[in-house]
Formats: C-alpha cells, sequence, structure tokens
C-alpha cells in the first residue's frame, strides 16, 4: 500500500517529542505521539494548540470513576481518544482517507499504463484487480473508522 501525507497549508502538522527525546511531525498525527503531549502547528510555524492527553484523562478520570464502565466501553473510548488525536476535524480524516484511496488509484493507473511490450496483459488485470479489491476494503474500513470520529466528536461536545 501507498502511504500518502496530507500536509496542508490550511491543516499544518502535529508535532511530540518521541520516547528518546526526538521531535516527530506529520499529518496527520505520528505514531509515535498517540498518547503524548503535541502541539498542532500551522503553515506560518505558530503553536495553533497544545494537546496534553494527560491532563485529558485526569479531566475524563472524574467522570470515569463516577461510572461503572464495561471493559468494551472503555477500549471504545480509549479508541476515540486516538482518533480525535490524530484528526481534530472530520475534514481532517476526509483529507487523509482521500489520500490513501489516490495512493490506489495512482498505483492501478500506473500499472495500466505500463507498456505492453513489457507487461503480461493476464498479470496486469490480476494486479488491477487485487488493488481494486484492495482499495474497496480500505474504504470501508475507513468509512467505518470515519463513522466512530463523527461519534467521537459528538461525544466530545458539551451537552447542554
Amino acid at each position: 500500500m501507498l502511504v500518502v501525507g496530507t500536509a496542508s497549508a490550511r491543516e499544518g502538522v502535529a508535532c511530540c517529542d518521541d520516547v528518546n527525546g526526538r521531535r516527530v511531525c506529520g499529518n496527520p498525527l505520528p505514531a509515535e505521539c498517540y498518547g503524548r503531549k503535541y502541539w498542532l502547528i500551522d503553515a506560518s510555524g505558530v503553536v495553533r494548540k497544545v494537546v496534553d492527553p494527560d491532563a485529558e484523562r485526569a479531566r475524563h478520570r472524574v467522570s470515569d470513576d463516577s461510572e461503572d464502565l464495561s471493559a468494551q466501553e472503555r477500549m471504545l473510548r480509549r479508541k476515540h481518544e486516538r482518533l480525535l488525536q490524530a484528526f481534530p476535524t472530520l475534514e481532517a480524516f476526509d483529507a487523509w482517507r482521500d489520500a490513501q484511496l489516490a495512493g490506489y488509484d495512482r498505483q492501478i493507473d500506473q500499472i495500466r499504463e505500463m507498456p505492453a511490450e513489457k507487461a503480461d496483459p493476464e498479470a496486469v488485470e490480476t494486479a488491477v484487480r487485487r488493488l481494486r479489491e484492495e482499495r474497496e476494503a480500505a474504504a470501508k474500513r475507513l468509512a467505518a473508522e470515519r463513522r466512530e470520529l463523527e461519534e467521537a466528536l459528538k461525544a466530545r461536545q458539551p451537552r447542554r
């Protein structure tokens, strides 16, 4: 699978210090930053937001202590927290998803554009079919993740 970054001037990047103290940046949130304090930096280098999961957990701990959550509910909350750390908005997720799916499309186009004398037509069709199936599976998985992100964003909104 081709992994494509989605950093844009509008969204900027997320940066944190990894376990070795090195600065790690990316868009979406790099895996090294999950569960760590990170900064959202815009294209001009201005820190727009600081996210501290420890502070978030402490804030949520009050509500967690008052509720008797099942293991499944706690696991779902952690998953929602990871999604919210990586994608603060649906637009950020959509841009990342679109880039992921575009990677499949580019690979399919590259295979189809191979000169006929260099490629076995049957092998080309097999490769294209496999990539289309992978793309379809990825699209379904990403659609499910987007629904989970929508739930997490709704849960984060203050209740009235």
